[in-house]
Parts: structure tokens; sequence; C-alpha cells
């Protein structure tokens, strides 16, 4: 009796509900968005933007997707086979993906923009305006992504209607570029040179995304401008130790004011981790080592007098790790270095099946080295090299929060530099601004006789830019920009040599002009001693990503992009 009363009483709650919901559904319009209703004051506004900010961290696999977008160019790899190989289609999980990650920041920007119109008289103007302006950088920072790897995109400027998802056309990429610039431009006349909060983007970072969408498309005349903006009026400088910046320690303080903007991971939050350090770190460190550099960019870093290995007196092909610009260090793991990864201290080694690991105590004992028998390692997978840059952490690598850069002050510096470079305007701030970059790194200042000559700061900045970005997500568009991707993508991956005590002989940089003014060295000579992965390949089409396939299915209305 007693359960079939609770059953009666169970429906007729079930009914009045029911009914609350039917009278609740019919007070609003089924033709408006439901986060309409939600911009009522100042603290839903704010949550909005924190989705906004959210959504504009693009990760696969809790790892952020700039930091693997190298292993897609000739400077690293990937362990499982991906887009660098230059076979993938229009079905790639990538493709889609990014696609997918930008239009979500834009639609929650777009929803962000409108609806809060409708609380405006309820929040301070101040507040307000400054909450509009970083959902205009943000949907600016998304805009960059597509229109650099998709070209011509659809331009959405407002939240879509159900039947609007299947009519939207692609826009010409230089519409969305002049949206781009429109919605940056409004942006810094509200923002200030420092951001209200950590990890909040600035007059600086908008700025910023603008000469670097400018930098892109070969507008120097624009980058070069924006930047000089930042470099005299944002207050900005570099942190006195490269290597800082990729820990989670040496992020805390951001000295120099060089962070601008970035991945944050907060200790407050339990689920707030990233997977970059264990997808990159050593088998014997109790890593994943998916990811891992090419030769090529260990042999892009100059020797420790300034010049070019090929060209420096004091590097040793033998020893290529000795005499060389720091950054190497911090960037590449080399076999033979004494490294800490995941709370563990080890000499990195791939030629024998031990190696060195100290103790809690300090002393030092043999134990196996996975990094040269394990089957996913960088010995069996990779081609004898680790990742250093954001790997080098006491943190626990299944818990970290380092922080992931996405704009740093030395990329303002170099692009400036190389925009001034381009429009062959030579004159003393260029100089200043490599310099900066450069005697942080210990290196020699900028040769007299390379100060007045185009072509060679040109063979210099990109050399530059090259060893200071790695890993940070420039490289895709670089090659792309300097119109050498159907250079150094069609490549068999080289690595270290496959017998220490014999060596290799060191790359050769003058191939041809191209290979020279860029750096590009080619190992002919020494191929076969060296570690090998696959052959990459290289088509034109290769150039922009295609529409993912899933979104034409969608909407037969968006075009393909050329081959594709």
């Amino acid at each position: 009796m007693k359960k079939k009363i609770i059953c009666i009483i169970a429906l007729c709650l079930s009914l009045e509900v029911f009914t609350g919901c039917k009278d609740y559904l019919q007070q609003v319009p089924l033709d408006s968005p439901a986060t309409g209703q939600f911009f009522n004051n100042q603290t839903e506004m704010n949550a909005a933007l924190t989705a906004v900010y959210k959504s504009a961290y693009w990760n696969t696999g809790n790892t952020p997707y700039q930091s693997i977008m190298d292993g897609w160019t000739d400077l690293a790899l990937l362990r499982a086979p991906d887009m660098g190989e230059g076979n993938f289609d229009v079905f790639n999980a990538n493709v889609k993906s990014i696609w997918t990650l930008a239009y979500t920041t834009i639609q929650r920007a777009n929803t962000m923009i409108e609806g809060m119109q409708a609380g405006r008289s309820n929040v301070p103007a101040a507040a307000y305006n400054r909450m509009q302006a970083e959902a205009k950088g943000l949907r600016a920072f998304a805009y960059f992504y597509l229109v650099n790897m998709y070209g011509d995109v659809p331009l959405i400027t407002k939240p879509l209607l159900p039947d609007e998802f299947y009519t939207q056309l692609r826009a010409p990429k230089s519409e969305v570029i002049k949206f781009i610039y429109e919605d940056l431009d409004a942006a810094a006349q509200v923002l200030d040179w420092s951001a209200s909060d950590r990890g909040r983007i600035s007059k600086a970072v908008v700025l910023g995304i603008k000469a670097r969408t400018a930098f892109y498309n070969k507008d120097y005349k624009t980058a070069a401008e924006l930047t000089r903006q930042i470099i005299e009026g944002a207050g900005l400088g570099l942190n006195p130790k490269f290597q800082d910046l990729f820990t989670k320690a040496g992020q805390t303080p951001n000295a120099g004011k060089e962070i601008m903007f970035e991945v944050l991971y907060t200790d407050a939050d339990a689920n707030s981790i990233t997977y970059l350090p264990l997808g990159s770190i050593s088998r014997t460190a109790g890593g994943q080592s998916g990811r891992f550099p090419q030769q090529r960019l260990v042999d892009m870093f100059e020797a420790k007098d300034g010049k070019r290995i090929d060209q420096s007196k004091v590097y040793d092909p033998k020893n290529p790790r000795l005499n060389r610009d720091m950054r190497l260090k911090y960037t590449v793991a080399i076999p033979g270095d004494t490294i800490t990864m995941n709370q563990s201290t080890f000499v990195y080694d791939i030629y024998k099946n031990t190696t060195s690991v100290k103790n809690a105590d300090g002393t030092w004992s043999t134990k196996a080295n996975a990094d040269f028998d394990n089957a996913y390692g960088p010995s069996k997978s990779g081609v004898g090299l680790l990742h250093a840059k954001y790997t080098f952490t006491a943190e626990n690598a299944f818990a970290a929060r380092v922080n992931f850069i996405l704009m740093r002050y030395a990329e303002i510096l170099l692009t400036y530099a190389e925009s001034k470079i381009e429009l062959n305007e030579l004159d003393a701030s260029v100089i200043m601004a490599i310099n900066l970059v450069r005697q942080r790194a210990g290196q020699p200042q900028v040769e007299a006789s390379v100060q007045t000559d185009q072509n060679k700061l040109r063979q210099l900045i990109r050399r530059e830019r090259t060893v200071e970005l790695a890993m940070e997500g420039f490289r895709w568009f670089d090659i792309r920009r300097w119109d050498i991707a159907s250079i150094v993508m069609p490549e068999k991956i080289v690595g270290i040599p496959k017998d220490p005590a014999v060596g290799a002989a060191a790359p050769d940089f003058t191939t041809n002009s191209i290979n020279d003014l860029n750096n590009i060295p080619t190992y002919a000579a020494s191929e076969s001693s060296r570690m090998l992965r696959e052959i990459r390949y290289w088509y034109p089409k290769l150039k922009l990503l295609p529409i993912p396939q899933s979104e034409r299915d969608i909407n037969p209305k968006l075009t393909q992009n050329p081959e594709w």
C-alpha cells in the first residue's frame, strides 16, 4: 500500500513538472537564442566572457594545439603518422578539430557581444566596454587561424538562427582580414596596455594579433607599425632567463613581463592540467615520448661564436651540444645531456640499455633505460632527440600546470625586425630588436658587416625566429610565408648518428641559394650514418588545409580549396 502511494505521488509530481515546463516553454520565443535571457548584469557577462576564454584554449588530448603544430613541419615529428607526412585528406581529425574549435570561440563571442546589449544599463560603462573588447579580441584571434589555415572562410559576426547554419558561404580572405582589423582596432581603443588580470588580453595583445595577421599576409608596413607601438608603449621586456619561460616556477613572476597571452592552468581545479610535458618527455622518466624534434632544428642553432655551424670554428660535429647557442639546451635534449623531467634527474641516452639516474639522497645509480629499447621511445619511434621546451619541469607530468604561451614579447621584437628588413628599412631599431633577443641567449651582437645588408639580415632573422620560437606554433605559418614549404617538407626525416663513436658529417646549408638564405641543412653526405624515419611529401594544395568534409556535408554551399 505504501509503495502504491509513493508511485501516485511521483506520477502527480511528474504531471505538475510537465505542466510547469510546458507553460515556461511557451513564455520564450523558440526562434530566439536561450542565452538572450542571460546577460542581465556584470557577473553574468563576466561568466560568459570566461567561457569565451576557455573556448580559445584549443586542446587535443589535453595538449594545446599550437604546441604540436611544429610536428607538421620540418622541425619536428609526431610518433603516429599525421599531417606532416602530407598524405592526409578532407576527413583528417585535426583539420576538423581546428575548424570546430575556432568557430566555437567565434560562436561564444558572437553570442556574448550581441546578448550583453540587453543588460548594458545595469553595468558600469568601463566594465561593459572592456568585456566587449576582450570578446572581440578573442573572436579576431580565432579568425586569424581560420583565414591563414583555410583561406576563404564563412564570416559569422552574430548568433545564427537554426536555418542559417545551412546557408553560410565562404567570404574572401581579404574581407575576413578586414573584419579582424576592425575588431582589433575597436578593442585596442578600449583596453589598457596591461591586462586587468593574468590571462586576459590587453591592448598589447590585440595589437600583437593584428600585427601577426598583417605579418603572415606580407603586409609588413602594418606589422612594423603595430609592433613599434607595442615596443614603445606597452612597457614590456624580456625575461632575463629564456628557460624560465617554460616552467611553472619560472612563469609565476613573469619577469620582464614577457608573457603577454597564455593558456592558464590553476592549482584550484584538479582537472586543470596539461599533458604537454607528459606527451614529450623521456620514457626513462615515465613519459609518453610521442613528439620529437628533428635534427634540422638542432642544426639551425648557431655555435657560441654567433656563426651558423657550417661556418663556425668552434662547432664540433662529434660533440654537437658543445659550444652552442644556450637556447638549444632548453629546446632539445641530445644524448649525453643530464636533464630533469617528471621529477627525475638522469643522463639521457639512447645508445645503451642502462643509464645513470640521480637518487633522492643525491647519489647516482644505474637503471634500465627505456629510451633505448621501448618501442615508443625516441630511439625506436623518433630520431634520437627529445623536446626540452616545456618538459624541463619539476612537476609531476601527470598533473602538470605549466602555462602554454600564446604570445610573448620576443615574438613582437622579431616580427618588428623582420618586417623592417622586408621593407628594407635597416635602421638602428632593427639591430636593437634582434640584439635584445640574441643577448638574452648569450649570443654575440649582429656583426657590423651584416647590419646594412638586407639579404644577410633576412638570413639571420629567419634563423633567429626559428630557434627562438620553436615548438610554439609558428613554423607552419613561416614556411608558407617564406615560400619554402615546397623545399623543406618533402624530405626523409633525419636524426642523430647511429653510432656515437663514428659520428656523422656536418650538414650542408649551401646546396643552393634558397637553402643558404633560409638556413636549410641537407644531409646527403651523412644520411646513411644517421637515424631515419619516414619520407614526407609536398603538394601545392598543402599550402592551405581543406575545408572539413563533415562541414560540407552539413552545408553543401561551402566550396572546397583547390585540388582537395
